[in-house]
């Protein structure tokens, strides 16, 4: 089980170069604190602890013993999450009808994690890649995870057992991977400048291959349409749309820049995507762009609430998260805390947000509009 350091070194530009490299976990990871400073007990009480004769992750016991209906929280306070060692580049919420709402992390330290999305309780971690994880998603009833790794992997994972499904390998860095919205297929991208599809039926089999020529591509997202996938790469300034029935490239949507984060909206109906200094909205379904909007600073990472018009962003150049209404633009707080730029925001369903930052720490925080914090930040 490989829980060594990669030995390539795998530096890029951005806040993340410093420790693009592989890192390990040598401890199950404490639970979440809140900003208090209280510890808020793990999931079905005690300490997190290895799972018993499962050597390729970390696991408190089986995902649906994390349900989330009957925990209770106090709603308006910041849960800090910590056990990661390195930059978080990637995190996701998935809500699930019977089993509650989960929270997984990529990090660089190559140990994914697998949280209660309400409390932030470590679940498990994902133990298996040799490099840095830089993308980790849920299918959607949270049974199975894909990841995509430096160690020019991707794996396809239990997410109860903790247990590696399948390896996909690959001839390059992995950056990125998605479910499609069947759950039959996953999809992977990164620096060969290609988009491999995989049928979950066959893992065995040669993948269809969208190709990019000449790019690394940084990110993908699956859009509602089942037969397109949209990806965007190290220099281009627009996301490319492609029909995965013939792999081949049907549209583009102009960003104007190298995007830096591309994500759905919570409720799936904007491509919500940041480069340079601005943030643009897509409509999912036809891709007419419904806002863009240019910030003072350089952005890093975006997360969209559309039905309850926000927003939150942000930047390579400071360690806030900024709060924005989505109708006007206009910024109405600003979160702190992190100790290093956010590379990744979500929205859970009931509204609140949470925010991976480089310094590996995950913050859930209550949305609330304070003004005194706005005039402090600017």
């Amino acid at each position: 089980h490989l829980n060594t350091p990669h030995s390539s070194a795998m530096a890029e530009n951005g806040p993340f170069a410093a420790t693009e490299g592989s890192g390990t976990a040598d401890t199950a990871p404490p639970g979440p604190v809140e900003s208090s400073g209280s510890t808020v007990p793990p999931a079905g009480g005690g300490s997190p602890a290895p799972e018993s004769g499962g050597a390729d992750a970390k696991k408190t016991g089986n995902v649906s013993g994390a349900r989330t209906e009957n925990v209770t929280a106090d709603p308006t306070r910041t849960i800090v999450c910590t056990g990661h060692s390195r930059p978080i580049p990637q995190i996701e919420f998935m809500n699930t009808e019977n089993d509650g709402l989960f929270l997984i992390s990529a990090c660089l330290d190559n140990r994914p994690m697998l949280r209660n999305g309400v409390t932030g309780d470590w679940i498990g971690s994902f133990v298996g890649h040799n490099g840095a994880v830089w993308c980790a998603r849920l299918n959607s009833n949270a049974t199975r995870a894909i990841t995509a790794s430096a160690d020019y992997t991707a794996k396809y994972w239990d997410a109860i057992t903790g247990k590696v499904r399948h390896t996909f390998e690959h001839e390059h860095i992995v950056r990125a991977a998605a479910f499609s919205n069947s759950n039959n297929y996953v999809f992977t991208a990164g620096h060969e400048g290609k988009i491999r599809m995989f049928d979950l039926h066959k893992p065995d089999s040669a993948p269809m291959m969208c190709e990019s020529h000449g790019s690394k591509l940084q990110y993908i997202l699956t859009p509602k349409a089942e037969n397109t996938i949209i990806s965007s790469d190290d220099k281009g300034q627009d996301l490319c749309v492609w029909d995965t029935r013939t792999m081949k490239a049907v549209k583009t949507l102009h960003a104007g820049g190298v995007v830096t984060d591309l994500c759905p909206a919570l409720d799936n109906s904007l491509i919500c995507a940041t480069a340079g200094n601005s943030v643009f909205f897509w409509d999912m379904e036809t891709y007419e762009l419904k806002k863009s909007f240019t910030m003072e600073r350089k952005l890093m990472s975006v997360a969209v609430d559309a039905k309850r018009g926000r927003f939150v962003l942000g930047s390579h150049g400071e360690l806030w998260v900024r709060r924005y209404d989505f109708q006007t633009g206009k910024e109405v707080a600003c979160t702190k805390g992190h100790h290093g730029p956010v590379g990744s925001l979500a929205f859970t369903p009931s509204g609140k947000y949470a925010s991976g930052s480089v310094d590996g720490t995950i913050r859930i925080c209550h949305w609330e509009t304070n003004e005194n914090e706005v005039k402090e930040a600017k």
